[in-house]
């Protein structure tokens, strides 16, 4: 039988008597001992129980469906516990937002006088009813901790009520951290899953002293697993032939003047053991203990390099003789004109115009005119180390830039061709002849742009055309 107290017999301002007292620093004697947050409480709960004269007490915790499972218990089947329930099932909005007002506020059932207090006795299928919603952000609740009485009607004095409340309220904010705790963990999980399972590798490391801090899976697996490399230098972790900070590392690109983040950075890096491409992505942020990290990302680019380079390759390549095209020649014209303009030295830009070309395609065909300039598409790059850099203009004209070529190298040039175009070209089983119109122009020469040197190399292969073909000529302009 249980022992029913006056609601009368202990004023709610009196000085605590010795089995409060007792009930009180068991309580918290047993916390502060607690290394483990999941360290269970049900015998707290049952001294809390015994205390009061409940028959039975309870934690109910919910998952991310909003469902309340049965955490901790003293006495469940016998208290007529259920393992689980859905709040929503036996509450309206209405009564949720009512019971979320007071958060933290003990909820003291003995009758079913009330809308909420009828709700939640059928709920817990109790005669007395005593509990704590624990609620975040004032939301709806997430946990619920109380004792209750299927058997009797249990009134309790203000001073228990207060009492009740007190010890509640201690073990409440024991849950709350257990909860905050799940959710910690199941976030920092969550997190490294999606940092893991990403494509990308990352690390973290000390802005200042290159402290790995932190790698996730695919960056640590080559280099022996994250316990292998975490708290070394980065660059003595990630690069074997490294014994300082890398030269090309870019944090100085990350921090304002007064050592703040400012902005992200990111470059393409090359591989230099297997040639790989990776796209880089480095930041400054705070890390978890304030300290100023650098964070770098990097994701496996190559195919993608790849793909860029045969695309930029079929948009500069003459797909007939391979040779680079009219919009690569002015691309490298420019370049070499800066080039020789800086080192002071000189070359030529050479004009070829094929003599008689038509010939070949009107009487032999198309196709064997075809055959015919990839032949000479051949000839020109693999005399390249002779020649200079050649391209095919359009249609039967080749164009070759010869940087760094002096006067004599002109004339070698010059005999190289003439002697080569003299000969004849085997299409087949047919043999054509076929000479070549040379304009030449030196280069650099004054503020002249590479249309205007093309132009003039051109106007020189005219002279050699109008004078009776298979010739060489270089320009006179200055």
């Amino acid at each position: 039988m249980i022992e029913y107290k006056q609601e009368h017999s202990v004023d709610p301002d009196s000085p605590i008597d010795e089995q409060e007292k007792d009930l009180f620093v068991g309580i918290f004697r047993q916390l502060s001992a607690y290394k483990d947050p999941y360290q269970s409480i049900s015998g707290i709960l049952k001294d809390t129980c015994e205390f009061f004269g409940f028959f039975g007490a309870f934690v109910y915790e919910a998952d991310h469906a909003k469902v309340f499972h049965l955490f901790e218990h003293y006495r469940a089947p016998e208290a007529g516990l259920r393992e689980q329930f859905v709040l929503s099932d036996y509450l309206s909005e209405r009564d949720i937002k009512e019971l979320t007002q007071k958060p933290g506020g003990i909820v003291y059932l003995k009758s079913k006088k009330t809308r909420l207090g009828a709700k939640f006795l059928e709920l817990f299928s109790a005669k007395t009813l005593i509990m704590i919603p624990i609620i975040f952000e004032y939301q709806e609740p997430t946990a619920f901790i109380g004792m209750l009485d299927r058997r009797h009607p249990i009134r309790l004095t203000k001073r228990e009520v207060v009492d009740a409340d007190a010890v509640l309220s201690v073990l409440a904010g024991h849950i709350k951290m257990r909860v905050y705790q799940k959710r910690l963990e199941y976030a920092y999980s969550s997190l490294r899953n999606v940092i893991d399972k990403a494509g990308l590798d990352i690390y973290v490391n000390d802005f200042y002293t290159h402290e790995l801090l932190f790698a996730n899976e695919s960056l640590a697996a080559p280099h022996g697993g994250v316990d292998k490399i975490e708290g070394q230098p980065c660059w003595k972790a990630l690069y074997f032939n490294k014994t300082e900070e890398c030269e090309f590392c870019p944090k100085n690109k990350l921090v304002d003047a007064d050592g703040n983040p400012t902005q992200v950075y990111s470059w393409d890096m090359q591989r230099s053991s297997d040639g790989s491409w990776f796209r880089m992505v480095h930041a400054a942020i705070r890390w978890v203990d304030g300290r100023l990290a650098h964070v770098v990302s990097s994701i496996d680019i190559t195919e993608n390099k790849y793909n860029e380079m045969l695309v930029r390759r079929l948009a500069e390549c003459d797909t007939l003789t391979s040779l680079p095209n009219r919009g690569k020649l002015v691309e490298d014209m420019n370049g070499t004109l800066a080039m020789l303009e800086q080192t002071k030295e000189q070359g030529y830009l050479i004009f070829l115009d094929l003599d008689d070309f038509k010939q070949v395609n009107d009487t032999l065909g198309h196709l064997a005119g075809d055959a015919l300039l990839r032949q000479i598409g051949h000839f020109l790059q693999n005399e390249s180390a002779i020649l200079g850099m050649p391209y095919r203009y359009g249609g039967d004209e080749f164009v070759i830039i010869a940087a760094n070529k002096t006067a004599a190298s002109l004339e070698q040039i010059q005999e190289l061709l003439l002697k080569r175009f003299a000969l004849e070209w085997c299409i087949g089983e047919q043999s054509v002849f076929c000479g070549v119109s040379i304009g030449a122009v030196r280069i650099p020469l004054g503020n002249k742009t590479a249309d205007d040197l093309v132009h003039a190399a051109d106007m020189a292969m005219y002279e050699v055309k109008k004078s009776g073909k298979h010739g060489f000529r270089l320009s006179t302009l200055e």
